[in-house]
């Protein structure tokens, strides 16, 4: 049924635990697999610009992110693609990596935030979910 799934993580266990999963459905239908991670601005100020030492580090965060992924997906046997994208806007990414790549499925975890924590930090997967036209199954 699915071919090719995006598969977004934000590097929390919660999001791990959801792109295993999404392995496991991908195996099933022996699609492939496209894993992002985006990685978001820092609290740099705007204009100063950022050390070449910064970047080497978050390079490296978002690798160290994606590695296991990789590493599970090698194990069930799915072609899987890993990748980072810098941004101010995970869903935008998400929503336009998707659509770039032919994907799908998008199969990504939801930390259910409710109340002030949603209002002030908004919710990745509600903005993908408004803004997709791919079919998204949401893990909690």
């Amino acid at each position: 049924m699915y071919k090719h799934i995006l598969i977004p993580i934000d590097g929390s266990d919660m999001s791990t635990d959801a792109a295993r999963r999404a392995l496991e459905l991908a195996k099933i239908h022996g699609a492939r697999a496209t894993v992002l991670y985006v990685l978001t601005d820092s609290a740099v100020a705007a204009g100063l610009g950022k050390s070449t030492r910064d970047e080497a580090a978050r390079t490296e965060m978002a690798q160290g992110f994606l590695r296991p992924i990789g590493a599970l997906a090698r194990q069930a046997g799915v072609e899987a693609e890993c990748f980072y994208v810098e941004s101010d806007s995970p869903a935008d990414e998400i929503v336009e990596t998707a659509r770039k790549r032919g994907c799908d499925l998008i199969h990504m975890a939801s930390h259910a935030r409710r109340g002030v924590v949603e209002l002030l930090l908004g919710s990745v997967t509600a903005d993908v979910l408004k803004r997709t036209s791919v079919p998204v199954l949401v893990v909690r």
